[in-house]
């Protein structure tokens, strides 16, 4: 659901009259409400708070905290929990604050135009601003370093605020932003820390289900998707539960036995058509407002929605983003790398290389020196390596670290690198810290800002569903649900011996065994290397057309080069080509616009 918000003299050409007035000083527009994507508002002396989006709070609760608010305690904002942004007026200020994952981002103009404030996406925002190709570059190059780029958009007028933080706008414009998160208490174990988790998800679950008329979920066999489908079955007397079924992957014979064992499921099998492979109609690709990365894969995705739909959905519910917040990065072994915890690094090493047919050694030194490597030092050697060419070790010991040069570096000419490059430095000159909440180890850390790339994109995946009359909800992104995963250190959410062991833990007893002892996990990885065979002309105009090359960040040669061995049946980085391809197709969906905005 969109949404531009504006002081009192603004006024969007669009549209009539504002939805809302808040405060008598600010104008709020927004789009359509749906099931889950509501405007809930509640008004008490000294203020008016307004949330957008899904909150599971009951007006009691909401006003509440917005007497604590009216009071001066600014923190009670942080306490509504869900999916949403905030907007509270007390006093002649106003408070906006999103969510902590990063799927409901607030972008604002960089200067203030006409008592334009803020919106729910970039593009309206910018008015005649051009495209910003350092932040292209660093989207690219540097993907999980989400702390760098975050803040920007593609446009040079537009910023976007951190997850979790709070701005406050003044009357006269002006604004400030602070970080007034605080996480819960850490547990001491995963067992501890279940009961929250199970809470939290039965309250993200409920809080759409119970708005709608015809819930549906994904049921994939997965331990994520299941958790949904079995909590939302609890709630209605009959939910549908849709399953694709790929050849060569045995998700579709999991969730059957699952859905056996839950008598409130009506579990629906589609088969995928063989025509839908990756890089497939790649002219048919929805507009988005950032270069959405699943873009190679609309043409799957729009099939899957008009299944979705053919089911009367008005609330589908997703399993995306259990892996961002149950699942730690690898650099958590950082945080174990000390006398202290010396066996439990062992132990962690040695599972890990043992699953990837590896040597511990090499991790046991990367956690170490990892241990010793600060933020900023670590935004240094990422520019180093972009400067050189050089790149982190591959295998599991490369991935212990802050984050990660992308493989994308790899395809990119020397000013394209030396532009990011030039970011990392300014921003270890100014972040000693990564901009987390509270004090986190580097595993927590990583994981937080790697949850951040990914709601970042979560939120455009939402958007074209939207585009396909799909209203799509990813309840493991709601704020009670990270507060739970985060109540426990990294490493315990992730163990080489059982995959997901905070949610195993908080379902026992409630989704299948079945699901839980599950060990295996569909691989589409042979239907993208198809798709690359079938589509390499398309995908060949399309790079030797690049607007990334003419820009001078990527070369289109080297490109070429990663094609055509994907082609052959080489491994190439194709999340990294996505990405790239992607973001060729959002340049030239925003010149068709532009080309049809000036006719």
């Amino acid at each position: 659901m969109w949404w531009i918000l504006g002081s009192h003299e603004y006024s969007l050409p669009e549209c009539d009259r504002p939805c809302l007035t808040i405060a008598r000083q600010w104008r709020l527009w927004h789009g359509r409400v749906a099931p889950g994507h509501g405007v809930r508002r509640v008004s008490v002396a000294g203020c008016d708070l307004v949330l957008l989006g899904s909150c599971p709070a009951n007006d009691a609760e909401l006003r509440r905290v917005a007497r604590e608010i009216a009071a001066g305690q600014v923190d009670a904002l942080q306490r509504v929990d869900g999916s949403r942004v905030a907007l509270a007026a007390r006093g002649d200020e106003l408070l906006i604050t999103g969510d902590l994952a990063g799927q409901r981002p607030v972008y604002y103009p960089r200067a203030s135009r006409d008592g334009l404030v803020a919106g729910s996406h970039a593009r309206p925002l910018a008015g005649s601003a051009g495209l910003d190709w350092d932040w292209l570059a660093a989207h690219l190059l540097v993907p999980g370093a989400a702390d760098v780029w975050w803040t920007g958009t593609p446009w040079q007028g537009v910023n976007a605020l951190r997850p979790g933080w709070t701005m406050r706008v003044a009357s006269d414009g002006g604004t400030t932003q602070a970080c007034r998160v605080v996480l819960p208490a850490r547990a001491r174990t995963v067992e501890d820390s279940a009961p929250a988790l199970s809470e939290a998800l039965d309250c993200a679950v409920r809080s759409r289900v119970c708005t709608a008329g015809r819930p549906t979920a994904d049921l994939s066999g997965g331990l994520d998707s299941s958790t949904l489908a079995v909590l939302a079955s609890r709630l209605v007397d009959e939910l549908p539960a849709l399953t694709v079924a790929t050849e060569g992957v045995d998700d579709a014979d999991v969730a059957a036995r699952a859905a056996r064992e839950v008598p409130g499921l009506r579990h629906h099998v589609v088969a995928e058509p063989p025509a839908l492979l990756p890089y497939a109609e790649l002219n048919r690709v929805p507009r988005t407002d950032e270069p959405w990365l699943g873009a190679t894969t609309s043409a799957r995705e729009r099939w899957w929605m008009q299944q979705v739909r053919a089911e009367g959905s008005d609330v589908h519910l997703s399993g995306d983003g259990g892996d961002g917040v149950l699942l730690a990065t690898p650099a958590y072994l950082a945080d174990l790398a000390s006398p202290r915890q010396a066996r439990t690094l062992w132990r962690h090493a040695v599972g890990w290389a043992r699953l990837r047919h590896q040597a511990p050694h090499a991790l046991l030194r990367a956690a170490v020196a990892l241990r010793g490597t600060s933020y900023g030092q670590a935004c240094c050697v990422a520019a180093d390596q972009l400067i050189t060419g050089t790149r982190a070790g591959r295998g599991w010991a490369g991935l212990v670290s802050w984050f990660q040069v992308g493989a994308a570096a790899e395809w990119a000419t020397h000013e394209g690198r030396a532009a990011v490059a030039r970011m990392l430095r300014t921003h270890a000159d100014t972040h000693t810290h990564a901009s987390v909440p509270g004090r986190m180890g580097i595993g927590d850390s990583s994981a937080f800002l790697a949850l951040n790339a990914f709601a970042r994109q979560q939120r455009l995946d939402a958007d074209v569903a939207a585009q396909w009359s799909v209203n799509h909800h990813a309840p493991y992104l709601d704020d009670g649900v990270v507060r739970a995963c985060w109540s426990v250190p990294a490493w315990q959410r992730t163990t080489p011996e059982q995959a997901k062991p905070l949610l195993r833990h908080a379902m026992n007893g409630t989704v299948p065994a079945s699901v839980l002892e599950r060990r295996t996990k569909g691989d589409y990885t042979t239907s993208a290397y198809q798709g690359l065979r079938a589509n390499a002309d398309t995908l060949r105009e399309l790079i030797h057309n690049s607007r990334l090359a003419e820009a001078g960040i990527l070369d289109r040669y080297t490109l070429i080069s990663a094609l055509d061995r994907g082609v052959n049946g080489q491994s190439i980085r194709l999340a990294a080509f996505d990405a790239v391809i992607g973001t060729e197709l959002w340049l030239r969906a925003n010149e068709d616009r532009d080309t049809a905005e000036r006719s």
